[in-house]
């Protein structure tokens, strides 16, 4: 599929395999990094004024969370710039069209459970080259936070449960949990580069 960026007019071809069937999308122009909006009949827009990306240098930060404003403005503080997709679908898109730095996922997101066809499953689904340079939040219902043994199980960098994601500290347990991940794969991603494979 041929796109053309309405703000700076570069044509971009798209995949097909990764073009939704029938629905609007939206991704990052590669040119001017403004978001294009696409229309299921294949017309672009700019995205209103509140969907923009806003810094396109600021990493990525996708939000699956039915109320995206509780963790904008602590993310925001953080240096992301922040986009919040409206179900499982636009979210599965978003991972394949942007690179996200951090994606958080609620177990009340949308109305699909997560392990039938939900963004936790399509993330824990992705090819490991991929998934390494995500850092992936999951708030749940009961969980023991900040603990590494569930966020290992359900494949996950960290896990809270919604009263202590709900708490100031959040913000600051989520950038140490990233600093240690950085630190954990530093060595990895050097020697990657080096070989060429990054």
């Amino acid at each position: 599929m041929e796109v053309t960026c309405p703000s700076c007019s570069k044509k971009i071809n798209l995949p097909e395999d990764k073009v939704p069937k029938g629905q609007s999308f939206s991704f990052g122009c590669p040119s001017c990094k403004e978001k294009i909006k696409v229309n299921p009949d294949g017309t672009t827009e700019q995205p209103s004024q509140g969907e923009t990306f806003g810094d396109s240098d600021a990493p990525g930060a996708l939000v699956c969370h039915t109320d995206h404003a509780k963790f904008k403005s602590a993310l925001e503080s953080m240096g992301f710039r922040v986009h919040a997709p409206s179900g499982h679908a636009e979210a599965i898109n978003d991972l394949r069209l942007n690179n996200y730095r951090l994606v958080l996922v609620t177990d009340d997101f949308d109305t699909i459970p997560h392990e039938n066809d939900g963004v936790l499953k399509h993330l824990q689904e992705m090819p490991m080259a991929t998934r390494r340079k995500l850092f992936v939040a999951y708030v749940v219902k009961g969980a023991r936070s900040y603990d590494n043994m569930e966020a290992f199980a359900n494949s996950v960098n960290i896990v809270a449960n919604h009263e202590d994601a709900a708490k100031g500290g959040f913000g600051e347990q989520l950038s140490k949990a990233m600093k240690s991940n950085d630190l954990f794969y530093k060595v990895y991603f050097e020697c990657m580069t080096a070989l060429g494979k990054s």
